[in-house]
């Protein structure tokens, strides 16, 4: 009998977070559910970015061999024809010909049928978890006027608008009113994934997509404005706010894991866990200010960025032998269609793994127009990680420079270990390295 599949993506969510990872979040519907499963110690994501990640996910390529990935160019709106235009089969498309009941359920508008992601599946649903208002015209205008509540006043009352500023006043307030009636940004829109999976029909035979939005900013405390001055070197957000916006990350997280266990349950209750493959994993870390950036978008292949949770929970519950090596998002695809057609998990770990960025995938609001040369210099770099026995090498391609050596958490001086970092760079070199690439002197 053929398994069911869930592939539950927790957007945002980095590897150092969960307790069963040693992280300081309590989760402890996660740790259950682990007892049942396997948790992968090294799993790594192809691509720091939403788009690109789930592209890799869904073909088993990496970026650079799907081309579906930011430039300097080419920003995240200018992704979805390059995802329209792909010809690679997806994993929807390819558990559908073997008669699978394919639906998706997203609550990130980047992973949704606006951007081509339902392609091979019956059904698609994207709930957009933010609160709506009658006045989100009004929200749309206020938006282009400043980056934040403060500046938007400023703006009118220097234009004398005052009521046009009453406006948004009463608007902000009603907003305000919703947020803390539906326990927004903590919740952002797991309640309503759950309500639909204890309503829906699964199937014979089923493979379900999640993407769950709750480790994404926002979180309580956040400020556009902050964000942005520290994403184009105006102002560092303090390192208190910084711990501050953590705290609320990790709470997030806690929130999370009560989303996750009403999900087994559910699985339990309509007795469909057994024969099951749930995987539980991420598209990519999130970032505060370790290495001078704060959540997502930019370029960073670093730690906080690259590193991902990975539970499966195999059909039965079936374990196997621990492996040595890394996991990727790629062989994702490859690893339900072995457990499928009755195999093991030997196609998910790898003696080297890959991941690689080639810019950030946000463009400047309005009011930072004179801080585009920071941008483009900090951030429009093309970027290449390679993992290898316990060793970690990026290089920055642009300026023909490595970024981060690594051995095991620790940073490390080239000279220490000459060899190793060649061997790394002919591993990079191997992998994929186009022509404008420049590769460091070691």
């Amino acid at each position: 009998m053929e398994p069911n599949v869930i592939l539950l993506i927790c957007d945002g969510l980095r590897r150092d977070v969960p307790g069963l990872y040693g992280g300081e979040a309590k989760m402890p519907f996660l740790d259950s559910l682990a007892k049942d499963a396997m948790v992968y110690e090294n799993a790594l994501t192809p691509a720091p970015h939403t788009f690109p990640a789930h592209i890799s996910l869904f073909t088993g390529l990496y970026a650079s061999q799907h081309g579906v990935h930011e430039t300097d160019k080419l920003k995240l709106l200018d992704l979805i024809s390059y995802s329209e235009r792909l010809e690679a089969e997806r994993l929807a498309e390819s558990l559908s010909k073997k008669g699978y009941n394919t639906f998706g359920i997203s609550n990130n508008i980047v992973v949704s049928p606006f951007t081509g992601f339902d392609k091979g599946f019956n059904n698609y649903i994207c709930l957009d978890p933010a609160p709506k208002t009658k006045e989100e015209e009004i929200f749309s205008e206020a938006r282009k006027l400043g980056s934040s509540p403060g500046a938007i006043a400023k703006v009118l009352i220097k234009r004398g608008q005052f009521r046009r500023l009453f406006a948004y006043v009463r608007a902000w307030r009603r907003i305000n009113k919703i947020n803390r009636a539906l326990n927004y940004p903590i919740e952002k829109g797991s309640s309503l994934v759950n309500d639909i999976l204890e309503n829906c029909k699964f199937g014979d035979k089923f493979f379900a997509f999640i993407n769950l939005i709750e480790m994404h900013e926002p979180y309580p405390g956040y400020n556009p404005k902050e964000t942005w001055d520290n994403f184009t070197g105006v102002k560092k957000t303090s390192d208190k706010k910084v711990a501050y916006l953590k705290r609320q990350y990790l709470l997030e997280a806690e929130h999370l894991d009560q989303a996750i266990g009403r999900m087994v349950k559910t699985l339990k209750e309509r007795e469909v866990y057994d024969n099951t493959m749930l995987i539980i994993t991420s598209d990519h870390g999130q970032a505060f200010n370790e290495h001078g950036y704060m959540y997502h978008g930019t370029p960073g292949l670093n730690e906080e960025m690259a590193r991902i949770p990975l539970i499966i929970k195999y059909p039965n519950q079936r374990k196997f032998k621990k492996k040595e090596g890394y996991q990727s998002l790629v062989n994702i695809k490859r690893l339900i269609h072995s457990i499928i057609e009755g195999g093991d998990d030997s196609v998910l770990t790898k003696e080297v793994e890959f991941s690689e960025t080639y810019g950030t995938v946000v463009s400047l609001p309005g009011g930072y127009e004179s801080r585009k040369k920071y941008v483009e210099d900090t951030y429009e770099r093309v970027m290449k990680s390679v993992y290898k026995d316990g060793y970690k090498l990026t290089v920055d391609g642009t300026g023909g420079t490595v970024s981060e050596f690594l051995k095991g958490k620790d940073e490390i001086d080239i000279e220490d270990a000459p060899e190793e970092a060649k061997e790394l760079l002919k591993e990079i070199a191997r992998f994929k390295v186009e022509k404008d690439f420049k590769m460091p002197d070691i």
